[in-house]
């Protein structure tokens, strides 16, 4: 990770970052919201599993199947906090194809559930952050790579909002966000949106601008 090469993007592109956040009725964090206020109430009905696998991706030949998604929300409601027995509890379920594989990003997704100081892993983020790639080998080899990775990736989120030029860059993009929120009537929950959030959507949304530049 290169912090001011991080700096730059935020300075180019803070106006696209927060166009992106609030696209399709700010459905970005419409969906969040729920999901966060729901599982805070412990209410992890049909429809918080739903949006909670819409928002998140997890449908689909690349995502959980009925049987992972059974035990993925088990670990969610008993509020594990282990990436490694995350990781390696859905592995030993047989996923679409018949394959066993290790589903780093859903289980950061799973542990920022729990705790919204977790930072999340996806592409976008492995992207702009520029970690290690997941590796193949032995089940010891992976397991060892995916959990490297996201200690690389907390330590970069620590790194990036103890930066005073990163804080100020998130400040701005959340004024201007309350800022627009309250013009387009949208009910924005700023207590539920820690820093971590903010930076993991912000670098989140800045990929498509630097990736097609």
């Amino acid at each position: 990770m290169e912090i001011e090469q991080i700096i730059n993007y935020f300075d180019k592109h803070k106006q696209e970052i927060v166009k992106k956040l609030s696209a399709n009725r700010w459905r970005h964090f419409r969906d969040y919201f729920l999901i966060q206020d729901k599982f805070s109430k412990g209410i992890l009905d049909e429809n918080f599993k739903n949006v909670f696998c819409s928002f998140y991706v997890i449908n689909g030949p690349m995502g959980l199947n009925d049987v992972q998604k059974k035990e993925f929300f088990k670990l969610l409601s008993s509020k594990e906090n282990s990436l490694e027995k995350i990781l390696k509890n859905l592995y030993e379920i047989p996923s679409y194809g018949k394959r066993s594989r290790l589903f780093l990003s859903f289980g950061t997704k799973l542990l920022h559930t729990i705790d919204n100081t977790f930072p999340i892993y996806d592409r976008n983020i492995a992207y702009v952050l520029k970690l290690t790639n997941q590796a193949s080998g032995t089940f010891e080899e992976k397991i060892n790579n995916r959990m490297n990775i996201y200690k690389e990736l907390k330590n970069d989120f620590a790194l990036l909002l103890k930066n005073t030029i990163i804080i100020n860059h998130l400040k701005k993009i959340r004024e201007e966000i309350k800022n627009m929120s309250g013009k387009d009537d949208f009910d924005w929950r700023d207590n539920l949106v820690s820093d971590t959030k903010l930076l993991d959507s912000s670098l989140w949304a800045v990929y498509d601008f630097i990736k097609n530049a």
